[in-house]
């Protein structure tokens, strides 16, 4: 029998990354002959994603549990601690001995939990895999007896820079400890492979990109007199979505004869900020949605309309949102950061790029030059080939499956076994 122990950060809750693993999970279900799913939710309200007939879920790991602290005194435990200190002070990582406490804390307990190592133990042929690097994934450097680990990083849970201290916990120990590391972009692995060269992390690295379901046929509504623009993302310092409305009233500026529409999908801390800047504007109409569910705005695609999606973020992996636009045939603008240049070009025929530092008016041009030049893009084609759930899911499912053939159970002392068997 095999089975495959999945953390997640929020799945099979209905919310977070629920949207990210249900992506996978009905292949992962094929390829394994169980599963058992972890979250690390700080919620257990709320609705749950129907699970595989084949998958249960463990339980919600969020928090402390009853006798965590004398978990963490066991002998294995104590070596593993010692060797994850090592690698931090090895690696220049002694200022933030605090946070990696915290972190090896919350990680080591996690993986004692009884249900955990229930669940190892019913099968030998165990894979671990953490969606994510940090929340859910920190505890994937501390299970033991399984045969092989893989973590996937995406861009909280990899890029440190853009943490508020530039520090990400246990990245050392937990990149030595896994088989295999699947990052969602080309950048991603790049990165990988730059920062953490002495650790050989380029040779666990494969790039598994995420994917998204798209509708059967390519058939757009017709065009209206109206032009519609649509962003969808959280309202953050990160999105920069007052940028985008700044390009928006730049672009309306330069056409006041073309009626034009700009409708954002998505809530955030500076929502309040952009609700009383949008009460000032004129010349456009402006449609905040607000937080809605991915349904709601996958009807939007295929109900309205859309002329031109726009993402301004100043840091991305490969966003989802973009992923869903190009499955719809929808172009986009977006500033070429992280992976974005991977799914956004002329030459990949999905939209324009623009610099991070694009001014409203660059970025109007460029939004000009797509809405007037559709004709010459076909975005879904890159989807069907690249981005496509069916596809991506089958292919992580086969690349996690595939290391229960590839060599000998990974103990607590494999390190040096783990990265061998990169090579």
């Amino acid at each position: 029998m095999t089975r495959l122990i999945l953390f997640t950060n929020d799945y099979p809750h209905d919310r977070g990354d629920a949207v990210f693993v249900e992506k996978e999970i009905d292949a992962l279900a094929a390829a394994f002959d169980t599963i058992v799913v972890f979250s690390a939710s700080s919620s257990d309200t709320g609705p749950f994603r129907q699970l595989p007939a084949n998958a249960t879920f463990g339980g919600n790991l969020y928090g402390r549990a009853p006798g965590e602290f004398r978990w963490l005194l066991r002998p294995r435990a104590l070596v593993a601690v010692a060797r994850a200190l090592w690698m931090e002070l090895r690696n220049g990582r002694g200022r933030h001995l605090g946070d990696f406490a915290r972190a090896a804390v919350l990680g080591l307990g996690r993986a004692y939990r009884p249900a955990v190592r229930a669940a190892i133990a019913a099968d030998a042929e165990t894979v671990a895999y953490g969606f994510w690097g940090m929340g859910g994934g920190l505890v994937l450097p501390w299970t033991e007896d399984v045969r092989a680990r893989v973590v996937r990083v995406h861009g909280y849970d990899l890029y440190e820079e853009r943490s508020p201290s530039g520090y990400l916990p246990l990245r050392p120990f937990l990149f030595a400890r896994v088989d295999r590391i699947l990052a969602i972009s080309t950048d991603g692995a790049r990165y990988l492979a730059e920062r953490y060269r002495r650790l050989g992390a380029a040779s666990k690295t494969i790039v598994s990109r995420l994917g998204v379901y798209g509708p059967a046929e390519s058939e757009r509504p017709a065009p209206q007199p109206e032009r519609t623009i649509v962003s969808c993302s959280a309202i953050s310092d990160v999105k920069r979505v007052e940028l985008i409305l700044a390009a928006v009233q730049e672009l309306a500026a330069l056409d006041s004869s073309v009626p034009l529409r700009w409708v954002h999908f998505g809530d955030g801390p500076r929502m309040a900020e952009l609700t009383a800047v949008v009460e000032g504007v004129s010349g456009l109409s402006v449609e905040l949605r607000g937080s809605v569910s991915n349904d709601e705005v996958l009807d939007f695609y295929r109900s309205a309309r859309v002329d031109l999606f726009v993402n301004a973020s100043i840091s991305e992996g490969v966003p989802v949102s973009i992923m869903e636009a190009i499955a719809h045939s929808i172009p986009v603008v977006a500033t070429a950061v992280g992976g974005t240049p991977e799914i956004i070009g002329p030459e990949l025929g999905t939209g324009e790029l623009v610099p991070a530092d694009a001014t409203p008016a660059e970025f109007a041009e460029r939004m000009r030059d797509v809405i007037e030049g559709v004709e010459q893009f076909d975005p879904r084609r890159l989807w069907s080939t690249d981005y496509d759930a069916h596809r991506t899911g089958e292919s992580a499912a086969q690349l996690i499956r595939s290391l229960l053939d590839d060599g000998p159970p990974t103990g607590l002392p494999s390190t040096q076994r783990s990265g061998d068997r990169g090579r």
